[in-house]
């Protein structure tokens, strides 16, 4: 039986005096793709925020990999982070972005590089090593911070909004190469989106609106359970 990943229990979360967050309950097993669903100000990012300890948790628990988010040593020791604005330094090469992080992590030049090698070939990366960022495409440029994300050689991944603003092809490309990577590498996979079309029937996913959780399961049972036609449908139906 798969253990969970990541856990969350019980999160309300308010920013002064509009609460944002009302009961989140919600886990993701171990080398799954699991998806977050909401539309635009549904409470994802907030949810991303406690995780990823941007914003400080004061109700609730949430736990990966079985240390509590406020051991935040052990806790985020190994997952990897895909934020949605962009973090890379424009004036810096490719290269000298990993080496940065790498540095971060405890890995000189040389162990930065090998840690993710084989994934600089899968992302197509290997001929703008030495590219500085701002001529790169908002395709490439989402590649490298994927890549960077993969340097500590995480448990866990997670993506908030990973393919906003790309064009069509370098949404599925990368949305196909994290598929690969719960496949080939057992990560676990958070993948926050309100683009329904990046969704498979297989899929975990967790709806939710205005700041609530309004189910949660494999896609196919719950429109199956909804007696819907497709995912986008038992949306709708959840949220009218």
């Amino acid at each position: 039986m798969k253990k969970n990943i990541l856990e969350i229990n019980h999160i309300d979360f308010s920013y002064g005096k509009k609460k944002v967050l009302d009961n989140i309950n919600f886990s993701i097993e171990e080398g799954t793709f699991s998806v977050l669903l909401g539309l635009n100000g549904a409470g994802k990012s907030t949810i991303f925020s406690l995780i990823t300890r941007l914003q400080n948790l004061v109700v609730g628990e949430i736990s990966i990999n079985n240390f509590p988010i406020k051991d935040y040593s052990n806790a985020l020791k190994d997952i990897g982070i895909v934020f949605q604005e962009p973090t890379l330094d424009l004036d810096l090469t490719v290269k000298q972005n990993l080496y940065y992080y790498g540095s971060l992590k405890g890995l000189d030049f040389k162990q930065t590089l090998f840690s993710i090698e084989d994934e600089i070939k899968k992302l197509e990366l290997e001929n703008h090593l030495d590219t500085q960022v701002r001529n790169l495409n908002g395709g490439h440029r989402r590649r490298v911070e994927i890549l960077r994300a993969l340097i500590n050689k995480p448990k866990l991944l997670l993506l908030d909004e990973p393919t906003v603003g790309l064009d069509l092809k370098s949404r599925f490309d990368i949305l196909e190469y994290v598929r690969q990577l719960v496949l080939t590498k057992n990560i676990s996979v958070l993948w926050i989106t309100h683009l329904f079309d990046e969704i498979e029937e297989d899929d975990n996913v967790t709806l939710i609106k205005t700041g609530k959780i309004i189910e949660s399961g494999i896609v196919k049972n719950i429109i199956a359970k909804h007696k819907k036609e497709n995912l986008v449908e038992t949306f709708n139906y959840l949220v009218r």
